[in-house]
């Protein structure tokens, strides 16, 4: 229950309350025996149709119900992109990690199921059949809770026949009659208050919140189910926000909008990480072969007169012998 209800209730308690106080005899409205008899009989015609361990967790369901109000359908299809996202970037494997974040234990489960590699057809099957007796196992506290407010308005007409019966033996007694009268007039008062005002509201809010649980249910099933079979996140974004009321789905189309931008920056990133160590083990393995090249020759610096650099000279062949076979060469006549 919110802060809201809370005052709500709390002010018409007051004003219910005050409307006893105007009459100025408060008194007159509390009688131990008209209490006892609607007490006593609601209970007892309770304990008769359910067994007690039932009626105690029905209890506890209750209170829990107006304790907690559940999770929000908007942050968990926001968990649930988040994790596709996450998984189309880092594999399955990485919502192991996001299993200790959820809050909602369905939803950890799921989780559970995904990071062990569950086949898509056997996660729908088993989370289905949770949901189911989910159900079940609330229809049937509720059911009690019913069952009391019916009982409590007939035992306060019980009641009231008490008190007629007493009147009716103490008819030559004033001061029977006088005692007999309140029982007969405010155990029907107690009956339709305990069962209107107490009984039926909390049967309606179990009610409210297993409608609200089971569709977060039906909300991770679905989700869980597309991440596994890999879905576009686009088209995943869609079929969650469907769930939702017109007025929520701009929110909800936000927050996917904000966590794609998130991680195209960390995929930005971490491929800058990876592109920094790549680059300096090339530049690396680069130094040793461009050391061991020869290097070339460089050309001679030109003469100052402007002039060609001189060639060196080149090495004359010996002569070789003579046609006439003497080894010397041919001298010319003076």
């Amino acid at each position: 229950m919110n802060r809201t209800n809370v005052i709500g209730v709390t002010l018409c308690v007051i004003i219910f309350l005050g409307a006893f106080f105007i009459t100025g005899n408060v008194s007159a409205y509390l009688n131990i025996e008209a209490l006892l008899v609607v007490l006593s009989g609601t209970f007892g015609a309770t304990m008769l149709s359910f067994p007690f361990v039932e009626i105690r967790n029905a209890w506890f369901v209750a209170r829990g119900a107006y304790r907690s109000g559940g999770a929000d359908p908007d942050e968990v299809i926001r968990m649930l992109l988040d994790m596709a996202i996450k998984s189309r970037m880092d594999g399955l494997t990485s919502l192991e990690k996001m299993e200790g974040e959820a809050t909602v234990f369905f939803l950890r489960d799921a989780l559970r199921m995904l990071a062990d590699n569950y086949p898509e057809q056997e996660i729908r099957d088993i989370l289905t059949t949770e949901s189911h007796f989910f159900r079940v196992r609330r229809q049937h506290n509720e059911r009690i809770f019913r069952a009391m407010a019916t009982y409590s308005p007939a035992f306060g007409l019980a009641g009231s026949v008490i008190g007629l019966i007493g009147l009716l033996v103490g008819l030559g007694d004033t001061g029977e009659v006088l005692r007999y009268i309140p029982i007969a007039l405010i155990s029907t008062l107690y009956g339709i208050l305990f069962g209107n005002f107490i009984l039926s509201p909390c049967a309606e809010n179990i009610r409210a919140k297993t409608d609200r649980e089971l569709l977060l249910q039906q909300i991770i099933i679905e989700g869980v189910c597309a991440i596994k079979g890999e879905t576009n996140t686009h088209i995943l974004e869609r079929k969650l926000t469907s769930f939702l009321t017109p007025a929520s789905r701009n929110e909800a189309h936000e927050s996917f909008i904000e966590l794609r931008r998130k991680y195209v920056r960390l995929a930005r990133a971490r491929h800058q990480t990876e592109a920094g160590p790549a680059a300096a083990t090339a530049a690396t393995t680069s130094t040793p072969t461009a050391q061991a090249e020869v290097p070339k020759a460089k050309p001679a610096p030109a003469a100052a007169n402007g002039t060609s650099p001189a060639r060196p000279a080149t090495r004359q062949a010996p002569a070789g012998p003579t046609a006439n076979g003497s080894g010397k060469g041919t001298e010319s006549k003076t």
